[in-house]
């Protein structure tokens, strides 16, 4: 596997890195306590029945649709040893693992070395020594060819969903306009092609990603650009992929793989994410649901998804049509096999080599229409909640948060906004809230999908810090496709913690409100 990394720091390498930590653990510490003092200063001024609520629903009142019932019928294929597929996992649990998780990974460079570590040390443990010593055939390298290409090959037949379709994708406004350069733009429009649905027999669907086996080989969707996406399965360990020869070792082996005559499958090593979920799987299931000659297949999706997704899937499938969950490390032997090809994808991140031109994040109109449509079929639009029209949201995850977010809060309270926490409301009310929002302010994060159901007169205003690896892009490309456009708002890494897209940031209350007016 070829990588860009660096050799093993020197001696004189580690000293400095030493130091280099202890420095960065006092300014954290300084940093940490001027938050705190600033904490204590607004408590004092805002007594806390005053700070802002969060907005939820009528209570009492029933949510858009009547419950889905009956449920689908679903099919649960269950890992035998889920543990020994997840070995990134079980290295977190180590006593090193959990020192690295719970005292040194917010520290850049050790973050840099763990990743070094990772990348390097990994690949060359499975190439030169874990396959010597197991000599396991299953785990050879195979090629590595995408859906087009296999089709074409082996002259399998495809059924057409959509056309392809152009979308424009004008450059956003930035703020502090000063920082306008960090937004440039990697393309004026992008076309997205057809999507169609391919027939494979005899393949093989693992859980946990979207990669199939067919003939000998690793068949994956069209989009990947394996020179500069990492995927996923690396990450996790379950495979290892050469860009330059266009071989992958397969990892992940299930030795009863179960039969099935027939399915379809939708499983993807990012589907528990809900952005990834509701703009690149969900979408390519609405266009498989709604063809009538389809109607009578299963469906196979990932193992263990939030209440929220398997909603959403129930809400897209109907209640009549066979659902089949897939653990990691388990296998279906499917006799026939329906593959759709790509409806929106954005690699999982990136890789560390000296390309550039790395991919934004592109998506099908025609299949955010598809989803809209579908949903809006449901009867949406003639509920009578209450929703509000301008809307601020709360990000409660430990990563890319806004650092001054209560001060925020409180000056976005006081000119009408509302505050909502996403992950709190089901899937069709979050629907229901960005059908009718008229202004949506967020920190980037997954819930920010859903302005795919925004109308296109709605303002979008995302905040979101200054790094120079970041797809500013991705928010605007997902917005474009769905008819409508972005503004941001970008702020500065929080002192003690730069280097990483993931950072806390601060925002200027002063360039929100201009960006909004």
């Amino acid at each position: 596997m070829h990588s860009s990394f660096p050799p093993p720091p020197s001696l004189e390498d580690v000293l400095n890195i030493t130091r280099a930590i202890r420095e960065d653990m006092a300014r954290h510490e300084e940093m940490l306590s001027k938050i705190i003092e600033r904490l204590d200063l607004l408590t004092a001024q805002f007594p806390s029945e005053q700070f802002p609520s969060v907005w939820m629903p009528t209570k009492g009142k029933k949510c858009l649709v009547e419950p889905i019932q009956p449920f689908p019928e679903i099919k649960k294929v269950e890992a035998i040893h889920p543990k020994v597929h997840d070995i990134s996992g079980r290295l977190r649990k180590t006593w090193l693992g959990q020192l690295y998780v719970n005292h040194l990974k917010q520290y850049v460079v050790v973050r840099w070395i763990a990743h070094w570590i990772w990348r390097n040390g990994y690949p060359f443990y499975v190439n030169h020594i874990s396959l010597r010593l197991l000599n396991r055939k299953e785990k050879r390298w195979r090629p590595l060819i995408n859906l087009r290409e296999h089709v074409k090959k082996s002259n399998i037949p495809i059924y057409i969903l959509t056309d392809s379709a152009v979308v424009e994708t004008p450059k956003p406004k930035v703020f502090p306009t000063c920082d306008q350069s960090y937004l440039n733009p990697p393309h004026e429009r992008f076309r997205f092609s057809e999507i169609y649905v391919a027939t494979i027999n005899n393949a093989i669907t693992y859980g946990g990603t979207n990669f199939i086996l067919a003939d000998g080989e690793v068949v994956c969707h069209d989009l990947y650009d394996f020179e500069r996406d990492y995927t996923s399965e690396e990450l996790h360990g379950r495979a290892l992929i050469d860009p330059k020869s266009g071989r992958i070792r397969w990892l992940l082996h299930d030795n009863a793989p179960e039969p099935i005559p027939v399915a379809a499958t939708f499983v993807d090593a990012c589907a528990s994410n809900y952005a990834h979920w509701v703009t690149e799987v969900l979408p390519r299931i609405v266009l498989f649901c709604a063809e009538d000659k389809f109607r009578r297949v299963p469906i196979v999706v990932n193992h263990g998804l939030h209440k929220n997704i398997m909603e959403s899937l129930f809400l897209v499938a109907g209640t009549e049509r066979e659902i089949i969950t897939l653990s990691i490390g388990r296998a279906l032997a499917v006799k026939k096999l329906y593959l759709t090809s790509v409806a929106g994808y954005v690699p999982f991140e990136r890789r560390k080599n000296k390309l550039s031109g790395h991919s934004h994040g592109v998506f099908s109109p025609l299949a955010v229409g598809a989803l809209r449509k579908h949903l809006n079929g449901l009867g949406l639009e003639k509920e009578q909640e209450a929703w509000p029209e301008k809307i601020f949201l709360r990000r409660n995850s430990g990563v890319r948060k806004v650092a001054n977010a209560t001060e925020l809060e409180a000056l976005l309270v006081a000119q009408g906004y509302v505050i909502v926490e996403p992950e709190k409301l089901s899937f069709l009310q979050q629907v229901g809230l960005f059908s009718n929002v008229k202004v949506v302010i967020a920190s980037s994060g997954a819930a920010i999908a859903n302005i795919i159901f925004c109308s296109p007169a709605s303002k979008i205003l995302i905040l979101i810090s200054k790094q120079p690896n970041t797809s500013y892009w991705y928010w605007q490309n997902m917005a474009a496709a769905s008819g409508n456009s972005v503004k941001y708002v970008l702020g500065k890494t929080v002192v003690g913690r730069g280097g990483s897209i993931h950072d806390d940031f601060y925002i200027s209350s002063e360039e929100v409100l201009k960006a909004v007016n």
